[in-house]
């Protein structure tokens, strides 16, 4: 055969093959140096106290693939929120800009709490500061689309005021995730 012919059938093949890895998800992408924007949202469940006031200090992103080391911040903004507002409805707490990649877990910096009861305000303690969410039951994948990531906290049916004026706020965090289209 001539080597025109041999080179034409290689270049035939190889587009069969990327072709295939496209089609099948298995996962080719020609589509790097592209970003997506990732909105994380927070919203509660119905309250058992007046105001539940949360101050989140930072939000992050495990990226797979590089590691425990690999956190991409989101945002670095204190921000406070008072999740007793946010039943039925969630707040925009950071906007994201994350490059192409898969994202398992969110992480937020908790810095304080505080309950207000019956007009009493309370400062809360929390099991940890640092909480740490999968992106599940599947993470989210980058590559130029973008996602809504709600935080529900489930905290304000978890606030324990005890009888010496002390208060424990343990969250039981879900996330639920949106893929824009």
């Amino acid at each position: 055969m001539k080597g025109w012919v041999i080179g034409a059938i290689i270049v035939i093949v190889v587009i069969g093959v990327i072709a295939y890895l496209v089609l099948s998800g298995h996962g080719i992408s020609i589509t790097s140096g592209l970003t997506s924007q990732v909105y994380v949202y927070l919203s509660d469940k119905p309250v058992k106290v007046d105001h539940l006031y949360v101050t989140i200090s930072e939000i992050a992103f495990h990226k797979e693939g590089g590691g425990n080391n690999t956190w991409v911040t989101c945002s670095l903004t204190q921000t406070t929120f008072d999740l007793a507002q946010l039943v039925n409805t969630s707040q925009l707490a950071a906007q994201c800009s994350l490059t192409n990649g898969t994202y398992d877990i969110i992480r937020l910096y908790v810095t304080g709490a505080q309950a207000v009861a019956n007009g009493q305000t309370y400062n809360c303690t929390l099991p940890s500061g640092k909480f740490e969410i999968p992106l599940g039951p599947s993470p989210i994948i980058v590559n130029g689309t973008g996602y809504d990531v709600n935080v529900d906290f489930g905290a304000v049916n978890n606030v324990v005021i005890t009888g010496n004026d002390k208060c424990v706020v343990i969250p039981v965090i879900h996330v639920s995730i949106k893929k824009h289209s």
